[in-house]
C-alpha cells in the first residue's frame, strides 16, 4: 500500500467517524485524557514541549490558576529528567520560573493540584523573541499549519512525551505539492519521558508552504514547532481541529500575514473569512475550500495592525496565522472557543511592554473588566466597553505584570502580543467558562 493511499483511507476513516459521531461505548482507556481540567476550562496538567535559554536568553514559564493552587514542575532535557521544582500559586498571583534549563532547548511537564491552572513560556534576549502557551489538553490529532522550508530556513517539530511508556505517531504533511509522501515520517517512536526532534527541511526542503499534522499511533505526544528564518524564530503548539476559530491578534506592523488551515478529512471543507477591526467588522466575508487531505495558504492582505479575523467552516480543521518580513518572523494559533472569562499567561513579561486584544464578534456590545496579574500578588482591575462586531486593543504598562485576567457579561476572544529589539511575538489565551 503507498503512502497517499494509507493518508486517503484513514482520511475516510476520519470522515466517517466526524459524520457518525462517537461509538455508544468505548475502552475507559481509550477515553479518560488526565490532562483535561473540568468543563469550562483550565487544566490539571500543562505540557510544554519547547523553552530556550543560554547565556543571552532568558527563559521564562508563567503559571497562573483559576484558584489557589500548588504545582510541580518537571523539566525534560537532552533525553535526562532534572530535578523537579514544587510552588504555590495564591489567589490573584501569576508566578513566574526562568531557566528551568541551563543552557539549550528543554521540555516541561506540570501538574496542578487544588485548582486547574495555565502555562505560557516566553523565551528573549539578543536576536530572539518567541513563546507561545502550554498545551492544556490532548486531542485525537495534531494541527500545526503554517511552515516553511525555503533556502536558510529551519523548522523543526519538537515531539514531547513525557509519559511512562513509548508513544509512535504518524506525521501527515501538505505543501503547495500537495499530499507529501515520505517514508521518513511513518510511524515514528518517541520514547518514554524524552523528546524527540523531527527536522523537517531535511526531509521536505525548498516547500513555501508546509503543514504537518500529527496522528498518534500509540500513546501520546505533545508537538511543538519551531519556525527559524535565520533572522528570527517563531513557535507554535499544536492544536485539536474545529468549525470556527477566531484571531483576535491577525494583523501585526510590519508583518506580511497569511491564514494557513488544513483539513485531514477527505471531504473538503468550505469556509466563510470575516474581518474586524476597532471600527467593527470590515469588508465582505469571503469565501474559500480547504480541500480534503489538504492546506490552504490565505493572504490577509486587508489585515492592518491591530485587525481581527473570524473563519468557520462546515467541517473540523486547524488553523493558524503566520507573519512575516524580511528580518522577522511570527505565529499565533487561533480560538477555538469565545467564553466569558479567559487566563492569558505572558503578558508583561517582556520588558518593553506587551498589547492585549479583545474581540467581540457577537451581535451584542460587551463590558469586559481584565485584571493584571504579578508574582508579588498586586493587581489592577480596569473597565473597557467592547462594542458589537469590534476589537480593542490595550497596552499593558503596569509593571511586574505576568499575566491577565478577563471577565466579560459575554463571549468574546482573547489573544497578546510584544515587541522588542525589532522582534514580534504573538501569542493566545485560555478560556475559562
Amino acid at each position: 500500500m503507498t503512502r497517499i493511499t494509507a493518508l486517503v483511507i484513514a482520511a475516510l476513516l476520519t470522515a466517517g467517524a466526524v459524520m457518525q459521531g462517537p461509538p455508544e461505548s468505548t475502552s475507559p482507556a481509550e477515553t479518560t485524557d488526565t490532562s483535561a481540567g473540568p468543563a469550562g476550562g483550565g487544566s490539571y496538567n500543562a505540557y510544554c514541549p519547547w523553552s530556550w535559554s543560554d547565556s543571552i536568553i532568558t527563559s521564562t514559564h508563567i503559571l497562573a490558576a483559576v484558584g489557589p493552587a500548588s504545582y510541580d514542575i518537571t523539566p525534560f532535557q537532552g533525553g535526562r529528567i532534572e530535578d523537579r521544582l514544587t510552588g504555590e500559586v495564591p489567589p490573584n498571583v501569576a508566578d513566574t520560573i526562568e531557566n528551568l534549563t541551563d543552557v539549550g532547548a528543554g521540555s516541561a511537564l506540570v501538574e496542578f493540584s487544588g485548582s486547574p491552572g495555565v502555562v505560557g513560556v516566553v523565551s528573549s534576549g539578543e536576536d530572539l523573541l518567541a513563546g507561545d502557551l502550554c498545551s492544556p489538553a490532548i486531542p485525537d490529532s495534531w494541527h500545526l499549519p503554517g511552515g516553511s522550508t525555503l533556502e536558510g530556513e529551519s523548522l523543526v517539530l519538537r515531539l514531547f512525551n513525557p509519559f511512562a511508556t513509548d508513544a509512535r505517531v504518524d506525521i501527515w504533511a501538505f505543501s503547495e505539492l500537495g499530499i507529501e509522501a515520505t517514508e521518513a515520517l511513518e510511524f515514528l517512536t518517541v520514547p518514554a519521558r524524552q523528546t524527540r526532534i523531527v527536522a523537517l527541511e531535511e526531509h521536505l526542503p525548498r516547500r513555501e508552504s508546509l503543514s504537518v499534522i500529527v496522528r498518534p499511533v500509540q500513546g501520546r505526544v505533545i508537538p511543538m514547532m519551531i519556525y527559524d528564518i535565520g533572522t528570527d524564530l517563531a513557535v507554535w503548539p499544536g492544536s485539536g481541529a474545529g468549525e470556527a476559530w477566531e484571531f483576535p491578534v491577525a494583523g501585526v506592523a510590519g508583518l506580511n500575514s497569511h491564514l494557513v488551515m488544513t483539513n485531514e478529512a477527505s471531504l473538503s471543507v468550505e469556509y466563510q473569512l470575516e474581518y474586524f477591526d476597532e471600527s467593527g467588522s470590515t469588508g465582505p466575508v469571503l469565501p474559500g475550500s480547504i480541500e480534503g487531505l489538504g492546506q490552504v495558504r490565505v493572504p490577509l492582505d486587508d489585515t492592518e495592525a491591530g485587525s481581527g479575523i473570524r473563519v468557520t467552516g462546515d467541517g473540523p480543521f486547524g488553523a493558524m496565522i503566520i507573519g512575516r518580513s524580511e528580518t522577522g518572523v511570527s505565529a499565533t494559533v487561533g480560538a477555538r472557543t469565545t467564553a466569558t472569562t479567559w487566563l492569558v499567561p505572558g503578558p508583561g513579561v517582556v520588558p518593553a511592554g506587551s498589547r492585549i486584544r479583545f474581540l467581540n464578534a457577537g451581535v451584542n456590545p460587551l463590558i469586559l473588566q481584565y485584571t493584571t496579574l504579578s508574582p508579588d500578588g498586586q493587581t489592577r482591575t480596569r473597565i473597557i466597553d467592547l462594542p458589537a462586531n469590534s476589537l480593542r486593543s490595550v497596552h499593558l504598562t503596569d509593571q511586574d505584570t505576568t499575566a491577565v485576567r478577563v471577565s466579560a457579561d459575554g463571549p468574546l476572544t482573547v489573544g497578546w502580543l510584544a515587541a522588542a529589539s525589532g522582534r514580534v511575538m504573538t501569542a493566545g489565551a485560555v478560556p475559562l467558562e
